[in-house]
Parts: structure tokens; sequence; C-alpha cells
């Protein structure tokens, strides 16, 4: 594509950046919503509009005429078992239209010779009746991606293109084939724990008895779990005062008034969640454990505090800190040794800060 072409595209898709944005927000808490009322549990739910720098990389390589056919909003969706990825596209059939010619379904991936362990791919629009609703009406005519991946395809995606190099035509087949390889091995994994959980899923792990005596055996203590973003929503519901009371050090921290919509507030939680999990506070026991943390001798506020007068209102800061928000900033600050040298923004937690701080 001539570059007149692409820069025409790239100025028409900023101007309407902050409506693919919110559309992108507000697919992911619908499927959010779908995915819960399912039953299914998830591991994290993200959505995004492309950035624009990206966009332009994508048009120097393409012949399109209009953004019609780039995936300019994507929603992925990270699922602990396969089967659980066959529930969410039934539930997909029924509540988005499906470009069928752009989508790669489950069953489009039962090619035995196909490479790799790729995840299913739906390219969706709002159906008639939800695109008829007054609130969905502005989007009406916008696409998105759908990708439905269990935790070993996200493995794949993620560490594939950091060893699928240019090398010499030998080298190459020999990479080919360990990488066949690996994708088995993937896939099989997913196959075992799958097969695993189904067995063990209506049966309890007993102590038996001791014949020796009758001293009571210590239970077997599991491992807890890393939460899920349903897992998290519930603590925060079931203790509807810690939200309260966070607002309030917020206020007295000296941070201005803010009361977000709804959907900012969702969005908050989604990038509270992010970050969490990005710190290593990533099961509900790490989690109260650092709300205590906080409130001991009052830390929070304290460190509330000194990042508004660090930060202060001199450098075009336009606060915006929610009660989530608050908690974002303080695990940003306590747990910047386990972040720095983390990808802040695929996790999206780059743009987690710079919404707090009034940057679209």
């Amino acid at each position: 594509m001539d570059k007149h072409k692409i820069d025409e595209l790239g100025i028409r898709y900023v101007e309407r950046l902050s409506l693919y944005e919110e559309y992108a927000s507000r697919i992911r808490n619908l499927i959010q919503d779908l995915v819960e009322l399912e039953g299914v549990e998830f591991y994290t739910i993200e959505g995004w509009a492309k950035p624009p720098a990206e966009l332009l990389s994508v048009l120097s390589t393409v012949d399109e005429k209009d953004l019609g056919g780039i995936d300019l909003v994507t929603v992925r969706v990270l699922l602990r078992f396969p089967e659980d990825v066959l529930k969410i596209e039934e539930v997909v059939k029924t509540e988005f239209e499906i470009d069928k010619n752009r989508s790669v379904p489950s069953s489009g991936l039962e090619d035995p010779y196909r490479f790799g362990y790729p995840a299913v791919v739906y390219i969706l629009a709002l159906s008639h009746v939800r695109a008829g609703l007054r609130e969905w009406m502005k989007y009406r005519k916008l696409n998105f991606r759908l990708e439905l991946r269990t935790m070993l395809q996200e493995a794949w995606a993620t560490i594939f293109p950091k060893v699928n190099q240019t090398v010499g035509s030998l080298s190459e087949k020999k990479l080919t084939r360990e990488l066949v390889l690996l994708a088995a091995l993937l896939e099989k994994a997913d196959q075992g724990f799958l097969s695993l959980r189904n067995e063990i899923k209506d049966e309890a792990l007993l102590v038996p008895p001791s014949n020796l005596n009758n001293n009571k055996k210590p239970e077997a203590v599991e491992a807890e779990k890393i939460f899920t973003d349903g897992e998290l929503y519930n603590l925060f519901r079931d203790e509807p005062e810690l939200l309260s009371k966070w607002n309030a050090i917020t206020l007295e921290a000296g941070f201005p008034e803010f009361k977000p919509d709804a959907n900012y507030l969702r969005e908050s939680f989604s990038h509270l969640c992010n970050i969490l999990r990005a710190a290593g506070i990533d099961t509900i026991s790490d989690v109260k454990k650092f709300l205590l943390d906080m409130l001991e001798e009052d830390k929070g506020l304290r460190q509330l505090r000194t990042i508004l007068e660090t930060f202060g209102h001199g450098n075009n800061i336009k606060w915006r800190v929610d009660p989530f928000s608050a908690l974002f900033l303080l695990v940003l600050n306590f747990k910047w040794e386990e972040l720095k040298d983390k990808d802040l923004v695929s996790l999206n937690i780059k743009k987690g800060s710079d919404r707090i701080n009034g940057i679209d």
C-alpha cells in the first residue's frame, strides 16, 4: 500500500480511536458477563483497541482500501481447559454475528497436519437484536476479534515468536520438527489436565485412618490457586465496606473527588486484577494480606500521600482515582521490584496507570 493511503487510513483511525477504545471496554465487559453466566471459570479477560503505531505497521504489509478488513478491537479470553473453549464457542454462536470467512473455530483446528498449537479465533459483530438497543447502536458497524485460548495455548503464542527465527535451511528443518513436537506436547498436556479434572471432579480426597494409633492425622494442605477475576470480584462484593474505606482513604490522602460510572469502575477493577497477578499477589489470601498490610499503621494512606506529593499537579496530571485505582497505585509502588522487568504495555499495566493520570 502506498504511503499516502497508509497515512489517510491512519489519520481516520486516530480520529475515531476513542470510539474503538470505548467499544473494546464495552465488549470486554459483555464477554465477561456471558462467560460468568455460563458458569465457566476463566483466568483473565482482556480487551484493547489496536495502538496506532501497530496499525501503521500492519497497513504497510497489506493492501486494504479501508479499515474493515483489519482487526481493530481484540478481546482475549484465557481459559483453563479445552472444554471451556467449546462452551464459550456455543455462546458466541448465539450472541453475535460471525464472519465465517475470517474465523477459525475449534472445528477448523482438527487437521492432523496443522502446525503449532493455535487458538480459536472469531471475527464478530453485534447481533441485530443487540445492535438495535440504544446503548449499543453507535457500535453496530464495528467488528472485533475474539481469541479463546487455554493457558497452554497462550504459552505457545507467547514463546513461539521468540524462537521462530530465520535460520539456514538445514537448521530450519530441525527447528520446525522441534516446534511441532513441542506443540504436540502442549496439546497433549491440555487434554491430560482435562482428563484428570474429569476423573477427580466428583471424588473427595480422604486421609485413611491410621491402624497404629488414634491420633488425628493432619489434613493435606492444597496449594491455593491463582484467583480469577470473578473470585476477586466476589471478595469486594462480599465485603462492600472495603470500597467505601478505600474511597475515604483516597480522599483523605488529598486526591480530588472522582465519581466513576459503572463502566469506568469495571475497567479499573480489570486493571487491578492484571497488576495484582503480575506482582505475584495472585491468590485471594495474598490479596487479603496485602489489603490488611496497607491498612496497618495507615501505610496505604501515607503511600498515597507520597505519590500525590511526588507527582503533584505540576505535571499536567488529571487524577481519576477510584478505590480500585488507589489499590492499583499501591501495588505499582510497593511491588515495583517485581514489576519493573515485565512488559507493562502488553500486561495493560501502563494503560491502567495512564488512565489514572488522565491520559486517554
